[in-house]
């Protein structure tokens, strides 16, 4: 479980398409699945874009295992719907390895999914049809325990993480605090950092929630306690375990949740419990107008604006997605959940934006279905329409020249160009929304466009040069 109020609620399927439109223009929300039954139940983390194009999630509850004591709550499945609304469950957790997942999934280079599981401390992958693997199993000590956070993969290849736990020992913590460590894809882990080193822990404790690559190829993060005042720290780590304290929240401020998203600017934004903030990579922080109870960070749209969802704001406090700027000045309600049997309603991740321009979410409970459980409603994915074009976006973007990266969008049949920054770069069509190309030599730091036969399509962020 992660440090939300979630609650023991379960269970299964059922597809039908509930469309409402809003008032301003071109902006439409669709309800795609209501969960209500025994197949999938509770989704909790964010949509990942798949390179067949399609999105791939996990539900916290259904499924065929057996959990939960015998009473017939399911252990979680990993699904992955189309852009045309298919539904299929790809694999259903078991007590034996994987259960009641509550991380977000990553796209790997070669096209799998990773994941963290924080019920049994183990890192999987799981392929597009549903090849389940376990990496790498934590047990304590110095290397670590407590997945209270995904994977995040890195611009050479490998993933980083955190663990809450763990590491090595400290007067304050015996049994450790917590650590940052690197795997490769292989699942092979090294662990890079241990926390609280020093009498009172000025490091940070307990680190939770993704870490972020920044432009300098580092990877920046968020610890929920220690520092001055034990409310958290937002650190900086070298891919090679080199630590730099950024900030340390002050007392008068709740603490880190969900980890740090970078932005075009080259700065991160983040939620504490009650407010996003943003923080350069120099470490200037910067308290952001306070739209609801956020759990992640918001995303970046390709139009320059940000996008999220709090917990329980909105008109009916079933939550709402909202809409920023970049400078953070003010922020819009774009829809408010209205709950079972009309919509969704407590939404505990954020969005993603597929590359077609529309953002996709899941809500953990409400829907136009009853549920088991007294549970009003089992959860729901939808679709929120802003009107945005399609776009192509990163498997990572990062990169050295003559590596290797992954374009993800559609229509890249007959695609006749690849440019970063206008230099012109080799690639290789590999389906018709995947896309394997090379950092061009004398390329510079920009974003990447495809000349594709239906047009001309840009990315949604810059891709980044690494020295």
């Amino acid at each position: 479980m992660t440090r939300l109020d979630l609650r023991m609620w379960a269970v299964g399927v059922c597809v039908g398409a509930v469309t409402l439109t809003i008032s301003a223009p071109a902006q439409t929300y669709t309800e795609l699945l209501s969960f209500n039954g025994t197949t999938a139940a509770g989704p909790q983390t964010p949509l990942t874009q798949g390179i067949d194009g399609s999105l791939y999630g996990t539900t916290y509850y259904g499924g065929t295992g057996t959990c939960f004591d015998g009473k017939g709550i399911g252990c979680g499945v990993v699904f992955k719907i189309t852009r045309e609304g298919k539904f299929k469950v790809i694999y259903n957790f078991q007590m034996n390895g994987v259960f009641y997942p509550g991380n977000d999934l990553v796209l790997g280079e070669d096209g799998n999914l990773y994941g963290t599981n924080q019920r049994t401390d183990v890192i999987f992958r799981i392929t597009p049809a549903g090849e389940l693997t376990i990496l790498h199993s934590f047990t304590g000590g110095a290397g670590g325990a407590g997945l209270f956070g995904g994977l995040t993969l890195g611009s050479d290849g490998n993933f980083y993480g955190t663990t809450s736990g763990g590491g090595t020992p400290s007067g304050f913590c015996p049994s450790g605090c917590g650590t940052v460590y690197k795997m490769t894809p292989a699942g092979v882990l090294t662990t890079l950092y241990s926390f609280c080193q020093q009498n009172y822990c000025p490091d940070g404790t307990s680190p939770e929630g993704n870490l972020a690559e920044g432009t300098d190829g580092n990877f920046y993060g968020t610890a929920f306690g220690g520092g001055l005042y034990k409310t958290g720290t937002i650190f900086k780590i070298t891919p090679n375990g080199h630590f730099t304290l950024l900030y340390t929240l002050e007392a008068t401020y709740p603490q880190f949740i969900g980890g740090l998203m970078l932005a075009t600017n080259g700065n991160f934004f983040g939620a504490t419990e009650n407010n996003l903030y943003e923080i350069t990579p120099q470490g200037v922080y910067s308290v952001l107008p306070n739209p609801g109870n956020v759990p992640l960070p918001p995303i970046q749209g390709n139009d320059g604006n940000f996008y999220g969802i709090t917990q329980d704001g909105g008109n009916s406090r079933d939550g709402n997605i909202f809409e920023m700027p970049l400078d953070g000045s003010t922020y819009s309600n774009l829809y408010s959940f209205t709950g079972y049997p009309t919509d969704g309603s407590h939404p505990y991740s954020g969005l993603m934006q597929h590359t077609n321009g529309i953002f996709y979410g899941v809500t953990f409970a409400g829907g136009n279905s009853p549920c088991n459980y007294d549970i009003p409603g089992c959860g729901t994915i939808f679709s929120e329409d802003v009107g945005l074009g399609p776009f192509v976006a990163f498997v990572h973007g990062a990169g050295k020249v003559g590596q290797r990266f992954g374009l993800l969008g559609q229509g890249f049949t007959g695609t006749s160009g690849v440019s970063l920054n206008g230099t012109s770069a080799s690639f290789t069509i590999k389906s018709d929304t995947l896309i394997e190309a090379r950092v061009p030599a004398g390329a510079t730091t920009g974003y990447v466009t495809v000349t594709t036969p239906s047009g001309v399509l840009t990315s949604n962020a810059p891709f980044y040069l690494i020295p």
